[in-house]
């Protein structure tokens, strides 16, 4: 594997749930732990010889390939639905990335496949992109002892399942004991792991996770069977609350970050949770327009 940079994991410990340590995921470069598989494309398609690299996004993979793509002198193209946060569109501009606007995240997709001449820097479609959020594992080995359950939020499953490769290298040479469960939230709006006979209709405010046919579903489903863990889903009204309550807290999140705080209140007890705090909420604060 070619070698890229690999950060450090911020633990931090919840001022009021003194058994959860929160994973600041947010505080990475561009806010959001896209940027650990950003890192692992953008110096996978250096070392292919690319000079363009492509995805389709809805804002945080976007940014974070595009600033990865920028500092290693290779163009980017960024393909969003037109429903994207402006407040992403405008930080993944400000890198010097062309953004290309479509009526669905389907179509950009598709824009991205005809795209034959760009490196396709994908964090579903790429498996590159999700050796780079395994090396989250380590670096949390690193620091302290992994917790009995990890909550997180789920959309295309690229953190879930980055993070998973990770544990399992980690059980197999022995660094680790044991694998934590996987606790994977999902939006009442949108769960199809969750809820896959009732869905519903993929319009959250969760817009990070508004993802109803995951291609990588039945890798999902896997890691959360062998993990001994499940999936949920949480009222939108949930969502909004703990996305303010995070806040309160000192954990400045993004609403897509809040579906796992909003797991909380669903969950039974027990001796040490970790809750991957994915997105920054400076892109998107309470109370800002969408």
């Amino acid at each position: 594997m070619t070698d890229f940079p690999r950060y450090e994991a911020i633990l931090l410990p919840h001022p009021r749930l003194p058994a959860t340590t929160v994973v600041a995921e947010f505080a990475l470069p561009t806010g959001s732990f896209k940027d650990r598989g950003a890192e692992a494309v953008v110096a996978h398609a250096c070392a292919a010889g690319a000079r363009r690299v492509s995805l389709d996004s809805s804002g945080n993979a976007g940014l974070a390939v595009a600033a990865a793509a920028r500092r290693a002198g290779l163009e980017a193209v960024v393909r969003v639905a037109a429903g994207i946060s402006p407040a992403k569109e405008a930080l993944i501009a400000s890198t010097g990335a062309r953004i290309e606007k479509f009526d669905s995240r389907a179509e950009a997709v598709r824009a991205c496949a005809a795209d034959l001449d760009a490196y396709d820097a994908s964090h579903v479609r790429n498996p590159v992109f999700r050796e780079g959020v395994a090396t989250l594992a380590a670096a949390w080995a690193r620091k302290a002892s992994l917790p009995d359950r990890v909550v997180l939020p789920l959309g295309n499953g690229s953190l879930l399942l980055g993070l998973w490769e990770g544990l399992r290298r980690l059980r197999a040479e022995r660094t680790i004991g044991r694998l934590p469960r996987l606790v994977a939230v999902q939006s009442e709006r949108c769960a199809p792991i969750a809820r896959p006979s009732a869905p519903g209709d993929g319009r959250t405010m969760a817009d990070g996770c508004a993802v109803l046919d995951p291609p990588l579903a039945g890798a999902i489903r896997a890691a959360i069977e062998e993990s001994g863990g499940l999936a949920i889903a949480v009222p939108e009204s949930s969502i909004a609350a703990a996305w303010r309550e995070a806040w309160n807290d000192g954990f400045p999140i993004e609403p897509t970050s809040a579906l796992a705080f909003a797991a909380f209140d669903a969950l039974p007890e027990a001796d040490a949770t970790a809750v991957i705090a994915t997105g920054s909420g400076l892109k998107h604060p309470p109370g800002a327009a969408s």
